[in-house]
């Protein structure tokens, strides 16, 4: 396993190194607990930096220092398991690893002053209150047992047993499984849905955060069928939930005139079409498009228009506006949020991409006007986003509104009270 390891390694497959070590101490976990919570950290850093990556908000040299401490921490693992058996942890070793878990000061302190040697005119950023596990994480034993994900898997998905009144419809959660791998397999993207058995009491979020805390899943899917076949949809995956909890309510309903299995197929469309445009999967754009096109343009078509819910729409117009954006695309990104802002202009998140994209188009004006916009809306300033703002706007010559946003960054640190770590600049 440890050979397999350095070889994805060496191969530049870090997601699945990390994935295969974290997997590997897991089954250790009593002998390897401080190594293993190592993992995990270092696990959820590197996919942090991924999504950030795929959303064009990092630049080269950002990337490649994020790749460079994944592959550092994945081989300083391995030459801790390498110096020790299994069966007589040191006490020394063991300590130095639960701090090394826990981001101790001084790790904080070492990236800080990597970072500044690359870009030696580098902010600090605020770590998001939100993530939990950027500090200390704290391994729990889930009230369940974690599925059995193919261990080749890119982006695992665990799906609980649905809640249902007709008995007919107890393969609901069968049939999400089957259309989600489906689609995956169709795009050749190594993705895998599986089925959890039943548990007892109810899934809420609580125990979603636990199940992605303790085991290889990333996102949790749990719903319920009602007596017409109507279904309600819940999920919880940190890459978007987080992100876009205020403007993307994480309950998805379907409507499809009484037909579950109709239903299912359009569940499936919308969270398979996230998943590969959040991995810039091929095909990402394909299926992108077809669930925009059978929950947007349909709900505007039918009958059923009325009572169609508009969370399953913003997340398939997000979905697609965010797939056009990281080809390039921009022209047909900024349509789909300017779509997205005509039918909620609170939506923050979309404002915020929508700035994004025209400062990447030298559209620096409307950029600015959009910028103004999204900080009456939101409930809490963003200091990364206005630093990294404030940068672009100075670069293009906006030099007097960048110096403002920059300013009320770091005026955004000091109100929040958050630790400082890298800022990201382009």
């Amino acid at each position: 396993m440890k050979t397999e390891i350095k070889e994805l390694v060496a191969e530049g497959k870090l997601d699945e190194a990390l994935d295969r070590l974290v997997a590997y101490l897991e089954g250790q976990i009593e002998q390897f607990s401080p190594l293993y919570r190592a993992a995990r950290v270092a696990q959820s850093e590197f996919n942090q930096s991924k999504e950030k990556e795929l959303q064009g908000i990092l630049s080269e040299d950002q990337i490649r220092l994020s790749n460079n401490l994944a592959i550092n921490r994945i081989l300083e693992i391995l030459e801790q398991l390498e110096r020790r058996p299994a069966d007589a942890p040191s006490t020394a070793v063991s300590n130095k690893w639960w701090w090394y878990a826990a981001g101790g000061a001084g790790a904080v302190v070492a990236i800080f002053f990597i970072w500044k040697g690359l870009n030696p005119n580098q902010n600090v950023k605020p770590e998001q209150p939100q993530n939990p596990v950027d500090s200390t994480l704290v391994v729990e034993k889930p009230p369940f047992p974690c599925p059995s994900f193919d261990e080749e898997a890119e982006y695992s998905i665990a799906i609980f047993n649905f809640t249902t009144l007709d008995p007919k419809d107890s393969i609901s959660d069968k049939f999400l499984v089957e259309e989600i791998d489906t689609i995956f397999l169709r795009n050749r993207f190594k993705g895998d849905a599986t089925l959890v058995e039943k548990i007892n009491g109810s899934v809420d979020v609580a125990l979603a955060k636990s199940m992605i805390k303790n085991c290889r899943a990333k996102m949790i899917i749990w719903g319920r069928v009602f007596e017409n076949h109507e279904i309600d949809l819940n999920f919880y995956a940190p890459s978007i939930n987080n992100e876009q909890q205020d403007e993307l309510d994480s309950l998805l309903q379907f409507r499809e005139q009484g037909n579950f299995q109709a239903s299912i197929k359009h569940a499936a469309l919308i969270i398979a079409s996230r998943v590969l445009v959040m991995n810039n999967a091929n095909g990402a754009v394909a299926v992108a498009e077809e669930a925009y096109e059978k929950t947007v343009k349909k709900s505007t078509t039918t009958a059923s228009s009325k009572t169609k819910p508009k969370s399953s729409e913003s997340m398939a117009t997000m979905t697609l506006a965010n797939a056009h954006a990281s080809r390039k695309d921009y022209k047909k990104s900024i349509q789909y949020y300017d779509e997205l802002l005509r039918k909620n202009t609170k939506d923050t998140v979309a404002r915020k991409n929508l700035a994004i994209v025209q400062i990447k188009v030298n559209d620096v004006a409307s950029a600015t006007k959009t910028i103004d916009t999204l900080r009456q809306y939101k409930k809490k300033e963003d200091p990364v986003f206005l630093d990294k703002a404030g940068d672009a706007l100075q670069e293009k010559g906006w030099t007097r509104k960048g110096a403002e946003l920059k300013r009320d960054a770091k005026q955004a640190i000091q109100d929040q009270k958050v630790v400082p770590k890298i800022l990201p600049k382009e």
